[in-house]
């Protein structure tokens, strides 16, 4: 990826995150929102000569990261992270950026629900019928 191909394809220079050895470029978009506001927001980055995009999801009002993106075991997440994914998947599409096997990948949820279930204290115990 060029700068002129970042930037003509809607990303940024970053000028926090650049510094006088590497450029970055980032390039955001809503990822899920609530009666028309945007809650949730992606933030695409890429540093200029690297082959990786960096993915993060930040809630907009406070401008932290979205804790249950990178979290998801704890709490029931799956379908609100399977949209968003989707969203995510969607714009890496739309510009041509590879995407790894296991970004987004929908069995990834599943398999998260399965170990909650599992962990369950209540589930499963020998004897209690389940």
């Amino acid at each position: 990826m060029t700068s002129e191909w970042l930037l003509s394809n809607g990303f940024r220079h970053n000028r926090i995150f650049s510094n006088e050895d590497t450029e970055v470029f980032t390039y955001r978009f809503p990822v899920y929102k609530c009666e028309g506001f945007v809650i949730l927001e992606c933030e695409l980055r890429v540093v200029l000569g690297e082959d990786r995009v960096f993915v993060d999801v930040y809630d907009r009002n406070s401008i932290n990261r979205y804790a249950p993106f990178y979290y998801s075991g704890y709490g029931n997440y799956t379908k609100m992270l399977d949209d968003i994914w989707l969203k995510i998947n969607t714009n890496l599409k739309r510009l041509k950026i590879k995407q790894l096997k296991d970004m987004g990948d929908n069995n990834e949820g599943k398999n998260k629900k399965n170990k909650r279930k599992r962990n369950d204290a209540n589930e499963g115990e020998p004897g209690s019928g389940r």
